[in-house]
């Protein structure tokens, strides 16, 4: 790892200090550092680039902020198979799991090469539609099909490896990988997936009927999506930070993703990290 790329949640007060604080730590043991502009004040020696540029150049990615901040820039690497450092400045922070005092001592051991990482599965979410156009997304945590405006209870028509499985009356559908369980999903009472395992979950939203619960399917399913009937304003999320409008006609279509993304692991457990930012046990 020879070149170290300094990403931040911009607006929390503390990443600008500790960005330095990692960027001189980098410095120290002989790597190149680059900064996401306009982090570029806080190190002598770092350079700062666009943040796209970062992400293509860097053979470590430090990211400084919360679970979004992270799903920020697994998007920016995309396929780029870098092992990603996260340090928790947001709330629960599920994937930073290094906690901001620990991170200059944990930066020192992964620079040393004393580190594993927890390899992450990703979907690709192809929205295909009725004009025969197409676009591609990719997901870390999750895709959603919900309405964007007053609520209302839509129908969403599944098929899995084209088998029909059920028409969805909810408020929605999510689709989760076992990362994303812990987010979105596992507030619509979805279940909670170790990282490792191959499948997904499809939770919706709400459901009209209680029959209508979260399933487990495996990993290398196909999942395809329709709204039926003439519904308007409904859109399909795509971890939280990019949507399209998905329309009469449209389908999306669910399939994992090429390769992993690699999660630097803390010095503790992924169950620890669950019992902690849950506070299962406490009274």
């Amino acid at each position: 790892m020879r070149t170290v790329g300094i990403f931040g949640k911009l607006a929390h007060p503390e990443v600008p200090r500790l960005a330095g604080e990692l960027a001189a730590q980098a410095l120290r043991a002989g790597r190149e550092v680059l900064l996401e502009e306009p982090l570029c004040a806080t190190s002598a020696g770092a350079r700062a680039l666009p943040s796209f540029e970062v992400a293509r150049l860097c053979d470590l990615a430090v990211v400084l902020g919360g679970d979004g901040t992270l799903i920020r820039v697994v998007r920016l690497l995309d396929e780029r198979a870098v092992p990603v450092f996260g340090v928790n400045l947001g709330s629960l922070g599920f994937l930073t799991g290094f906690a901001a005092t620990e991170a200059v001592a944990c930066l020192g051991e992964v620079l040393a090469g004393r580190f594993r990482t927890s390899q992450r599965l990703r979907l690709q979410a192809d929205v295909a539609r009725a004009d025969g156009g197409r676009k591609t997304f990719r997901v870390l945590n999750d895709v959603v099909v919900n309405k964007s405006s007053i609520s209302r209870i839509i129908d969403i028509e599944a098929r899995i490896d084209g088998a029909p499985l059920t028409v969805f009356c909810a408020d929605g559908l999510i689709v989760a990988t076992p990362t994303g369980s812990t987010a979105y999903s596992m507030a619509a009472g979805g279940p909670i997936l170790a990282p490792d395992c191959r499948a997904l979950a499809l939770t919706p939203i709400c459901p009209h009927m209680l029959t209508m619960r979260p399933l487990v399917v495996p990993e290398e399913s196909r999942i395809e999506l329709e709204v039926r009937g003439a519904v308007e304003d409904i859109v399909a999320t795509f971890d939280g930070q990019q949507a399209e409008p998905f329309g009469p006609g449209d389908r999306l279509e669910i399939r994992a993703a090429p390769g992993r993304v690699a999660l630097v692991e803390p010095p503790r457990s992924h169950f620890e990290i669950l019992r902690t930012r849950l506070r299962w046990g406490e009274r």
